[in-house]
């Protein structure tokens, strides 16, 4: 078995990665979405047997404030083989590693951070895959780590100079709680601007927008990184810079004419227009998407986005699997536009959000 869930996750992230054989299945969570919405899954992660490993991808709050409750909780739900989240004495170390200044002492996490004090009351492993304990693409562990029942993990992102971006804001985009403020979307359109494309779907129009990178610095300290099972390979963005990912694709050997295969793309950053470039959908040799969003806050996915991936494959089947039925996921399912872009969308059952995506 090899499946990725997107579990309920507001307009964030919750999602669990399921591999073996048999009864032999193992499991890697990454991120916990809201607080209500791990509060509301609490009993499926207490469920979880073998879970090798937990990812917070950034400090973003609908990545990361799921883990507060759990942070509180007297045990945890589960206990994870590792702990991939990046702190900041984790980014200070980054930094010192671009410099070249050996033999420094880093500094200490930041005291008030919930989930670095929860992985040491827990006693949790943290980073232990990494020698320099960093999950950056600059420690020699990123180009392959194997887990427990043959996972193999393959780090994209963050590299080195983006986390150490991430220092002198790190304290100033923290809230109260230890997370960071949720900020406007970037490269968000104008107010109403999309009303008039939006209503007859303009799909090259839309594909045709001019693209934008994001420059929200926490989302490029994001941990991305490819998964291989047997054979079958899924690329988790979180909420990936695509000029990092697509570095590290090329590092790897990956090009225009060598695209790296996929059996699915987890859309970064929910499917916002500046997270997917045209090159990194040049990158990428996949027809199946997963996109995770409820919608809210930042109307995602953006319309540019699904325009971009059903232009650049016309020719080839796709299907997009969405973790809620809502306005900005519901207007695709159009049996007009899916004829047309060769195409079909995969919501959940009912409303409650969540969804399985087999990968074998």
């Amino acid at each position: 078995m090899f499946k990725l869930r997107m579990n309920a996750a507001s307009e964030g992230d919750a999602l669990v990665l399921t591999w073996g054989t048999g009864a032999d299945l193992h499991n890697a969570v990454v991120d916990l979405g809201r607080k209500k919405d791990y509060q509301g899954g609490r009993a499926k992660y207490e469920a979880l047997g073998n879970v090798e490993l937990l990812v917070v991808s950034h400090v973003d709050a609908d990545h990361i404030e799921g883990a507060i409750p759990l942070c509180k909780q007297p045990a945890p739900p589960f206990e994870p083989g590792d702990v991939w989240y990046n702190g900041h004495h984790h980014l200070v170390g980054a930094s010192e590693r671009m410099v070249d200044r050996t033999g420094r002492e880093t500094l200490g996490a930041l005291q008030g951070e919930k989930l670095s004090f929860a992985i040491g009351r827990f006693g949790w492993p943290w980073n232990t895959a990494f020698r320099s304990r960093i999950a950056s693409t600059g420690s020699k562990e990123a180009s392959g780590v194997g887990l427990a029942g043959g996972l193999v993990i393959k780090l994209l992102s963050p590299d080195d100079s983006a986390l150490a971006a991430l220092i002198p804001r790190w304290e100033a985009e923290l809230a109260r709680a230890g997370l960071r403020p949720l900020d406007p979307d970037e490269g968000a359109a104008e107010p109403g601007s999309d009303r008039e494309i939006l209503s007859t779907l303009n799909v090259e129009a839309l594909a045709a927008r001019p693209y934008r990178e994001d420059k929200a610095t926490p989302n490029g300290s994001s941990i991305a990184f490819l998964a291989e099972y047997d054979g079958k390979r899924v690329l988790l963005a979180a909420d990936a810079h695509p000029r990092i990912v697509c570095a590290s694709l090329r590092a790897m050997g990956y090009n225009e004419g060598n695209r790296c295969k996929l059996d699915c793309y987890k859309v970064s950053h929910h499917g916002s227009r500046a997270n997917t470039s045209p090159e990194m959908l040049r990158l990428l040799d996949c027809t199946t998407f997963a996109i995770s969003t409820d919608g809210t806050r930042h109307g995602h996915p953006d319309p540019e986005l699904v325009a971009r991936i059903l232009v650049a494959d016309p020719k080839r089947h796709k299907k997009i699997f969405f973790n809620f039925r809502q306005p900005n996921t519901e207007v695709w399912d159009r049996r007009d536009l899916m004829d047309r872009y060769n195409y079909s969308c995969v919501f959940p059952d009912g409303d409650s959000g969540g969804i399985n995506i087999p990968l074998d």
